[in-house]
């Protein structure tokens, strides 16, 4: 059963990162059309920053699904060789309430905003809801991650859910 779990997890890191992608890449395809328009007054996007928008948004909460998967959110590491094993793991288990709480948020008023809105777009006449989809979507995946790293806290003693990662030299 486990195995299945892990697989699943590897597909849904997949499909985060990928997706992640291929919005950069639509972002960035965008971005030098853009730059043609200005050149090229005959070449038109129709629905240009409609585009922009929506894979910006999808972009920013499947990014930061990923990094929330991963245990890669800011976090102040000094206090990571001050506070014993127990106290990082106390604080783990508040953070991670903290975390989940948060993802609440996310998903029950993120669902209320993007099912009252009823904005249509101009151009693509499409209706918003896709747009605004994103934060409870994302909100879902990342409780789950926060209850499976919570669980993990709690039941095994040898986990360690941060590990340190030097960016810099």
């Amino acid at each position: 059963m486990m195995g299945v779990f892990k697989r699943l997890d590897l597909l849904i890191a997949s499909l985060l990162k990928w997706s992640v992608i291929a919005c950069f890449f639509g972002l960035f395809l965008l971005m030098i059309s853009g730059i043609l328009q200005r050149f090229m007054p005959e070449f038109k996007i129709s629905g240009y920053e409609e585009m922009i928008e929506f894979l910006f948004v999808w972009m920013t909460y499947l990014g930061a699904t990923a990094m929330w998967r991963e245990g890669m959110l800011y976090r102040v590491g000094a206090f990571d060789n001050v506070f014993s094993k127990s106290v990082k793991r106390a604080l783990g288990v508040i953070i991670h309430l903290f975390m989940i709480a948060l993802c609440w948020v996310l998903i029950f008023h993120g669902s209320d905003f993007a099912l009252s809105a009823g904005e249509i777009t101009p151009f693509l006449q499409l209706n918003k809801i896709y747009w605004y989809a994103a934060i409870p979507i994302c909100g879902c995946f990342m409780a789950v991650y926060s209850l499976i790293s919570l669980a993990r806290l709690l039941m095994d003693p040898s986990f360690e859910e941060h590990q340190e990662v030097i960016t810099l030299g």
